[in-house]
């Protein structure tokens, strides 16, 4: 783990797109956008609460809450269920992968040649939580401290990764009172240092955690093999899991049958003859057709599908709602830095 990217298994170091689809996933209402850590997203699954797991995830969620409680020092501490749950959210999705980044396993991806175990144990979930929670109880302060810092203490990935893990706290949270019914009054309720994006005047964010805002390639309009007639976004290059963000708020439309977009083309719309965005390759969906959604919100993953060579967000604007290759198409780069916000503000409450 010591110094890699942690979007979902940490493929950062990884130049192509691996087909997994990550099926837990927040009710929408249920956790804030920020750019850089925070992220809501959508159902999916079988239900717990609200959020929602597919049965593989939801047994490893189980197996760690049990070591959680199994563990003398945090049978009495349900924050570290939180902490562990965040924390393999954010590595694995919740489950016990036998791949990773380098020689990462498991749930936390826990790398073998950096001392956590055999890969027999850091594939054993019991195990592998018990290592984390060994860890975590040495990090000062750490039933004080916002969870992404102690995760990342723990896992200690890249600098620009530590505030990932914060996230999934609403989500972490909901699971540790699920799977273990007396944890809710013991469970701390410290203010929220989480970001969301600022909508700017007319409600404009941009569609990349700030992170990414610079990974832009500035490419709308150019020309190539790659496409049929001319380039009519901009592709911002990010990792494969990487969250992508509304630009604006507006209704979701959902197109399954543009084969160059991915398994789906998402657009969101203001209104019949107005702005209307579009989000391509995407390796996750977290929205569903019809669904209102506010500028910041999370829409799915960064993928690579379709006509797509490696993990990047294919971002488009039309101006009047207009086609693909229509005189309402605009340069996304130019009106992203024309309307959009760039700015944090903190989460109230």
């Amino acid at each position: 783990m010591s110094g890699k990217a942690t979007y979902a298994v940490g493929l950062l170091a990884v130049p192509i797109a691996v087909p997994i689809i990550f099926l837990l996933v927040v009710g929408g209402q249920a956790a804030s956008s920020s750019a850089a850590a925070c992220g809501p997203t959508a159902p999916s699954a079988t239900e717990v609460g609200d959020a929602e797991l597919a049965s593989e995830q939801m047994q490893v969620a189980q197996q760690i809450v049990a070591a959680v409680r199994a563990f003398p020092a945090t049978a009495d501490k349900p924050h570290a269920a939180v902490i562990a749950l965040a924390t393999a959210r954010q590595e694995s999705g919740i489950r016990n992968l036998d791949y990773g980044d380098r020689d990462s396993l498991g749930a936390f991806q826990q790398r073998p040649s950096q001392g956590w175990g055999t890969p027999v144990q850091v594939m054993n979930v019991p195990h592998a939580t018990t290592t984390f929670l060994e860890h975590l109880v040495l990090v000062p302060g750490w039933e004080t401290r916002r969870v992404t810092d102690v995760a990342a203490d723990v896992q200690r990935p890249a600098e620009e990764y530590r505030g990932l893990y914060e996230q999934w706290v609403p989500l972490a949270t909901r699971l540790t009172k699920q799977l273990w019914r007396k944890a809710a009054p013991l469970i701390p309720t410290t203010p929220s240092t989480c970001a969301e994006p600022a909508t700017a005047a007319g409600g404009v964010v941009y569609p990349v955690p700030p992170a990414f805002i610079g990974a832009d390639s500035h490419n709308w309009g150019g020309s190539g093999s790659h496409w049929s007639s001319w380039h009519t976004g901009s592709d911002f290059s990010a990792p494969c899991g990487t969250p992508v963000l509304a630009a604006t708020a507006g209704a979701v439309e959902i197109k399954t049958n543009r084969a160059w977009a991915g398994t789906w083309l998402v657009k969101i719309v203001t209104g019949p003859n107005s702005v209307a965005t579009w989000y391509a390759h995407m390796q996750q969906l977290d929205v569903n057709p019809g669904q209102p959604v506010r500028a910041g919100q999370q829409l799915g993953e960064v993928g690579a599908r379709g006509n797509a060579t490696g993990c990047h967000l294919h971002f488009e604007v039309h101006l009047h709602n207009g086609s693909i290759y229509g005189p309402d198409n605009v340069d996304p780069s130019q009106w992203l830095a024309q309307n959009a916000s760039t700015t944090q503000l903190p989460l109230g409450g």
